[in-house]
C-alpha cells in the first residue's frame, strides 16, 4: 500500500468508495469540490494501482476537522484507515493546526474503535444527525489535539 495526496482525477474514485461506505454518499462533483480548496488535506491509499481507501480533512482555524474516511468494503479491518489517519495527522502537524474535531455516528462502531484507539474522546453529542435504518442517529462529536510530528495528541 502506498499513500498519497489526492488529485482532482481521483474525485470520481473517491465518490465511488464513499458511496460504497456510507447512506448518503457524495458525487464526483463534491469531491471536485472539496480537493479544489486551499484548506483541504485529503490522502488516498493505493493497492497494486487502485485507490482503495481515502481520508479527507479541513484546515478551520487552527482545527483539522476530519471529514471523511472510507475504504474498500472487502478490505476493511485491514489498516487503512489507520494508516489514513496517520498520515492526516502528518499533514495537520505540518501546517501546524492545534486540534482534531469529527463527527460520527453513535452506530458506526468500526470508526469509534480507530478514532478511540487514535487519543480522540467524545467532547458533545449532536442528536438525531444523521439518518439510519432505523431513524435518525446521534452524531458524537469527538476531539484530540493535533501531536507535534512524531507523536500522538491527545484531547
Amino acid at each position: 500500500m502506498s499513500l498519497r495526496v489526492a488529485v482532482a482525477d481521483d474525485a470520481a474514485a473517491l465518490s465511488v468508495l464513499h458511496n460504497a461506505s456510507f447512506r448518503e454518499g457524495w458525487t464526483r462533483d463534491d469531491f471536485t469540490t472539496w480537493l479544489a480548496r486551499s484548506e483541504a488535506i485529503c490522502l488516498v491509499a493505493e493497492q497494486a494501482g487502485e485507490v482503495v481507501a481515502f481520508g479527507l480533512a479541513l484546515a478551520s482555524g487552527s482545527d483539522a476537522e476530519l471529514l471523511t474516511i472510507a475504504s474498500v468494503p472487502a478490505l476493511r479491518g485491514q489498516g487503512f484507515g489507520r494508516r489514513i489517519m496517520q498520515g492526516l495527522q502528518e499533514e495537520a502537524a505540518s501546517r501546524g493546526l492545534d486540534r482534531w474535531i469529527l463527527e460520527v455516528a453513535r452506530t458506526n462502531l468500526p470508526a469509534l474503535g480507530l478514532y478511540k484507539s487514535e487519543g480522540f474522546v467524545e467532547i458533545g453529542v449532536r442528536k438525531d444527525y444523521y439518518p439510519g435504518e432505523a431513524g435518525r442517529v446521534d452524531a458524537l462529536v469527538m476531539a484530540r489535539s493535533v501531536a507535534p510530528a512524531g507523536g500522538q495528541g491527545r484531547a
